[in-house]
């Protein structure tokens, strides 16, 4: 991993679906990435995809005039991805716990609890509007 500063990346995503296969590219066209564990490299691809999804379902509504766009920081302290895009926010308080019986069966709702159980932290960052992911 690069030494001492951070090296930031930044990738523009359209809101579709079919951008997501994008994403393991740019990952590793990052400097210091394909040096990290694969254990660690499948947590990372598995936390932004399920960022970038929700950003392109959720906040861009699908529509693939808005874009996402994620900014990745690598140092020798870690990693810092945020996510941006062009959608009015959320309150992560209100998400559903998808663990509670009511929860359990619906084909929604598990990506925030996925994202927080892979990463070191995750907050949504309501000043800027975006999230922010730590690993």
């Amino acid at each position: 991993m690069p030494d001492k500063k951070s090296i930031k990346n930044t990738f523009i995503f359209q809101s579709n679906f079919t951008e997501l296969e994008k994403l393991d590219e740019c990952l590793n066209s990052i400097e210091g990435y394909l040096e990290l564990s694969e254990d660690k490299q499948y947590e990372i691809m598995l936390v932004l995809s399920e960022a970038v999804a929700n950003a392109i379902e959720h906040a861009n509504e699908l529509n693939s005039s808005k874009k996402v766009k994620i900014v990745i920081a690598l140092s020798t302290e870690g990693i810092i991805a945020e996510i941006y895009d062009e959608g009015p926010g959320f309150d992560p308080a209100k998400l559903v716990n998808p663990l509670e019986k009511k929860a359990i069966l619906r084909d929604h709702g598990r990506g925030w609890y996925l994202m927080q159980h892979y990463s070191s932290s995750i907050e949504w960052d309501n000043e800027l509007k975006c999230l922010r992911v730590r690993f």
